[in-house]
């Protein structure tokens, strides 16, 4: 049983990972494709449109850069807080064990729970800093809206 486990752990641990990684892949890719597009303006200068472009390229955080992809849930934010509440109930169930016969536990598991409960301390505040980070780009109004395809009356789809 601790072997099935510990496999389970270790497959739940590799696709966390990958998601993490996924998604610093997706979010450098969003900055590349941010920073290649001041060249095109510079390449398509239009006089009367190059300044105001400029302007705000100039002006955009590296947040604004990334706000579409921090305010989509994706599956990193899933895992995290799947992994989370996993990892806490284990956790209590095994201080809880502890409390009860401390005596048959080495000195070294304190260290293992003391080390527990700060990644997962650690991983709820990387959570509510991205929650933080997400609010202040809505709030800003730096966010960008989803498109809004209904806003024009004459192009709706018109029921039969």
């Amino acid at each position: 049983m601790k072997l099935t486990l510990a496999v389970l752990a270790g497959v739940v641990g590799l696709i966390v990972t990958a998601s993490a990684v996924m998604l610093i892949w997706f979010v450098m890719q969003q900055k590349q494709k941010m920073q290649n597009k001041p060249e095109e303006l510079q390449a398509n200068n239009h006089p009367e449109e190059g300044h105001g472009a400029e302007e705000q390229m100039q002006g955009s955080s590296p947040l604004q850069s990334i706000a579409p992809l921090l305010l989509q849930w994706t599956f990193f934010d899933y895992a995290l807080i799947g992994v989370f509440a996993v990892g806490s109930l284990f956790l209590f169930t095994d201080v809880i064990a502890v409390i009860r016969d401390a005596a048959s536990y080495p000195l070294y598991h304190y260290g293992y729970l003391l080390c527990g409960f700060v990644f997962t301390l650690l991983s709820m505040l990387f959570m509510i800093l991205r929650f933080a980070t997400v609010l202040s780009l809505v709030r800003s109004g730096r966010a960008f809206s989803a498109a809004d395809k209904h806003s024009h009356p004459g192009e709706t789809n018109q029921a039969e």
